[in-house]
């Protein structure tokens, strides 16, 4: 638990001293993912009607 503790202190003192272009860096990176990600979901209809998304398995980069 205490390891835990510390990883999340590093964690959080790594985020803090970050600099703007790497932040922004890291916020492109994250948002050229989440768009990979969208574009391998599928709407598939629930025979209760209700609406439920499921993702396609992605190859390993």
């Amino acid at each position: 638990i205490k390891e835990q503790i510390e990883e999340e202190e590093n964690r959080a003192l790594q985020s803090i001293n970050e600099t703007p272009a790497e932040k922004a860096t890291k916020r492109r990176k994250l948002n050229v993912e989440v768009e990979d990600l969208k574009r391998h979901l599928e709407i598939v209809p629930d025979e209760d009607d209700d609406v439920y998304t499921e993702a396609t398995p992605l190859a390993r980069k």
